[in-house]
This record gives structure tokens, sequence and C-alpha cells, in this order.
């Protein structure tokens, strides 16, 4: 059974009417779904976790920090140019399976398994 067989495709923020695009063949996409339970109301928080195994996160931005990047299941081609239809809002609502980058965190340092794992939501 392989792991690694998912493809993302990153939007990456480079002005305001501009993103990079980039397709990320190798990858493993992970939904999840929290029960969170504040002052007693109920919620369901969906996320998702992908895992970038060494040889797929070289060369690659991604940024947590600016709350733009977005990560999209699968090899899609649509154009982000910050117009109306083409934000990255009009994309995340688009495609159910993606979301902006909310954390980064690397095992590149490890011996063995180097990985980066991103969460999106």
């Amino acid at each position: 059974m392989a792991v690694f067989t998912d493809t993302v495709t990153i939007y990456n923020k480079v002005s305001d009417t501009e993103w990079k695009r980039t397709v990320v063949e190798g990858v493993q996409w992970s939904d999840k779904k929290e029960r969170k339970n504040a002052d007693g109301v109920l919620s369901i928080v969906s996320y998702a976790s992908i895992t970038f195994p060494e040889g797929t996160y070289e060369g690659l931005i991604l940024n947590a920090t600016n709350e733009e990047d977005c990560i999209v299941f699968g090899n899609v081609g649509d154009v982000v140019d910050g117009s109306k239809g083409k934000r990255i809002s009009d994309l995340v609502k688009k495609y159910p399976q993606s979301g902006l980058i909310k954390s980064v965190n690397g095992n590149a340092n490890r011996q063995f398994l180097k990985n980066i794992k991103v969460v999106v939501s």
C-alpha cells in the first residue's frame, strides 16, 4: 500500500494581484474533523493535514504567517488574481478539499522519515 500518492496545488501570494501556483505530487492528504466544546456549545472543526516527504518540499514556500497562502487537493489550474470570482476565498469555496495554511511543522532535521506537515482549514 502506497502512502504518498496524493497531489496538491499550492497558491502563494506574491502581491495583491498575483499568486504563484505550484503543483506537488507524492504527498499525503488527510481530512480531519474535531469536536470542540466551548462553554457548553459543541462545534465541529474541519481541517486537513498534508505531509510532504523528503524530496517534495525542497524549494517550496509554505507560509502560515500571511494567512493568504492556500493548498487545494489535486492538480487544479484555476487562476487567482484578486479580482471578483478569482480570489483565494472563491477558490476555497469552489474546492471543499482546500484551505488556508494555518501551521507548518518540520521534521526535516531527522535522520529518517524526514517530512514537513502542513495544516490547512
